[in-house]
């Protein structure tokens, strides 16, 4: 398709359709312009300041987890076992560009900045860009009228020591915000040490109600060692990587325009194998978004963008892909039944590969207590330049990987049973189209493939109850059968099945405990399915006392020192500790 006429034609009008989202603006001005209602349906999952600090969470892997369909790591999250999720913190990206399947800078925010977390489970495409097969996760951070933030430190098992700090300080027109953070661990087991560390600022100034800017900055340089799988370890397996964010965001009357650079560098060294290998990516992208109300088709959200990467490295050529992208999205609600409809479509030109038109419906229903929500989205993923480029001590790079396509289909019901208990449940069928995944060989290596279809088949269990004054209950459970549809196989690394129970007891209100177990079913590790890794069930303890003015606290994982392997194959970590302070100013 690249290079015919009918690309040229549609890579013309996109590009027309970016200045006409200021142009509209100026006709449509006589119209009534408002915020787009929040989205409360099933399919998007809202994390409250409160519930965070009831988790007593110490990393965002920790909140998230407590989402049935999501598994979050330090440095990833797949959702109903999708890895392609964007992630924005107040509007900016923690994607990692170097990363090999949109892994997360993580360490780039901490619990103690959030005030809010929106998931967009399995949809997020048309609004969000390409890349976002799995869903879109919003994260907003603290703010206010004056100086406020937190110093937080611990120390633990395996000599790990963790020190944070931010603060935030509003004063008229002018918010300020800056945080740091350092962590060092020698790890659990043979050349897993890890030391990090990161900085970040931001500046805002508002202008007047309808104009505001900002600019933020975010560092972060992390160095690591990687044991490899116990069969085939990599005692001398190295990384160092470090990753720059430059955001710039205004809003000017209804138009919202961002304008930011990810500088991202990885370099992987194996003394034994005589591998030396760097990649150095640069993503640029300028945004525009706006939305009107009218008077009989809802509210209208429309939009255009510009994405440029650049990629060089020791190994290969330098590469640079760029693509451009206009959207429009529409919400109505019914007026005489709680019927809300929203549709979309997003149009992609890549310079790299095929374009793509990726459209997004939703309809949900909405009574007193209950609400159901039917939804579809397809959404194209393109390969990352470390799939295609990059070469570590157990991976050889494919430079002729091609795009995957995603159809995410669910239906969703909750309920509040009484003022007490509330829960939900989630049927999903999301399909995917020349999957990209990684293959290994017989002797501990591999590399990123394409592979005909696969599907994600399953359903999600949720339940928030408190029984008593003192105690909170929160559940979740996931069902997912993931296939090969050609070969019928299972795919590696998916379990089948996978709960965890959150227990808060707080005897007095100072003092809050919380005990989680969470169980995964046995995974296959290889696309034979000859090989597995055996199910697990884990338990860990969680305490904290506040004082008011700080808090001490302390958490114990792997509370019965159980032996286990991550579905990957990789050895687990044995029973670990920390304990610290959290000092809040």
């Amino acid at each position: 398709m690249r290079g015919n006429k009918w690309n040229r034609l549609l890579h013309t009008r996109v590009n027309i359709a970016i200045l006409v989202v200021l142009l509209a603006q100026f006709y449509f001005g006589s119209i009534e312009q408002v915020k787009a209602a929040d989205d409360d349906s099933n399919s998007t999952v809202i994390i409250t300041e409160q519930e965070i600090k009831d988790l007593q969470a110490h990393t965002m892997a920790d909140i998230l987890n407590t989402i049935p369909g999501i598994a979050a790591g330090s440095s990833s999250v797949s959702i109903h076992g999708n890895y392609k999720v964007k992630v924005f913190v107040d509007g900016r990206p923690l994607n990692d560009p170097t990363s090999s399947h949109g892994g997360i800078k993580w360490d780039l925010v901490t619990p103690d900045q959030v005030s809010q977390i929106e998931i967009l489970l399995g949809k997020g495409g048309v609004r969000y860009g390409q890349n976002a097969s799995g869903g879109v996760i919003l994260v907003s951070t603290k703010s206010g009228n004056r100086l406020s933030g937190n110093v937080k430190t611990y120390a633990g098992s395996n000599n790990l020591f963790y020190g944070n700090t931010n603060m935030q300080l509003t004063s008229g027109p002018w918010s300020t915000e800056v945080n740091g953070g350092y962590e060092t661990t020698d790890g659990y087991k043979v050349n897993n040490d890890k030391t990090r560390w990161q900085t970040g600022a931001r500046l805002g100034y508002i202008f007047h109600d309808q104009f505001n800017i900002s600019l933020s900055c975010d560092y972060l340089e992390d160095k690591r060692g990687f044991s490899g799988y116990p069969d085939y370890p990599t005692p001398y397996s190295r990384r160092e990587s470090s990753m720059g964010t430059y955001v710039l965001q205004a809003d000017i009357h209804a138009v919202n325009s961002k304008t930011f650079l990810i500088q991202g560098n990885k370099h992987n060294s194996d003394i034994s194998r005589d591998l030396d290998k760097t990649i150095r990516v640069n993503d640029f992208g300028q945004e525009l978004n706006s939305e009107f109300k009218t008077e009989n088709w809802g509210t209208v959200n429309y939009g255009g963008a510009f994405y440029w990467s650049a990629v060089s490295g020791s190994a290969f050529d330098d590469q640079n892909e760029n693509t451009t992208s206009a959207y429009v999205m529409d919400t109505m609600t019914l007026n005489r039944l709680p019927l809300t409809l929203a549709f979309g479509l997003r149009a992609n030109i890549n310079s790299g590969f095929d374009n793509a038109l990726n459209p997004e419906a939703k309809a949900t229903y909405k009574a007193k207590d209950w609400r159901i929500t039917l939804a579809y989205s397809r959404t194209n993923n393109t390969p990352s330049f470390y799939q295609r480029y990059n070469e570590t001590s157990s991976t050889r790079p494919n430079p002729d990987l091609t795009m995957e396509v995603a159809d995410n289909y669910s239906l969703s019901f909750s309920t509040m049973l009484s003022k007490t208990m509330g829960g939900s449940a989630t049927l999903f069928y999301n399909q995917l189209t020349d999957r990209i995944t990684y293959v290994t060989n017989a002797i501990g290596g591999g590399q990123y493939q394409n592979f005909g279809k696969v599907t994600y088949t399953g359903g999600d269990l949720s339940l928030n109850w408190t029984p008593l004054d003192k105690v909170k209950v929160k559940a979740s459970y996931t069902y997912m059968n993931a296939k090969d549809k050609g070969t019928g196989l299972f795919l590696s690394a998916k379990p089948e099945h996978k709960a965890r129970l959150n227990l808060n007891y707080r005897p007095m209100k100072s003092l809050s405990m919380v005990l989680v177990i969470k169980a995964t079913s046995e995974a296959y590790r290889n696309r034979a399915n000859t090989r597995s890794v055996a199910g697990y069930t884990l338990a860990d303890l969680k305490a904290e006392y506040d004082f008011g003015r700080f808090s001490l606290f302390g958490e114990v994982n792997n509370l019965t020192d159980k032996t286990y392997y991550y579905t990957d194959g990789l050895l687990a970590p044995p029973r670990a500790f920390f304990a610290g302070i959290n000092l809040k100013i």
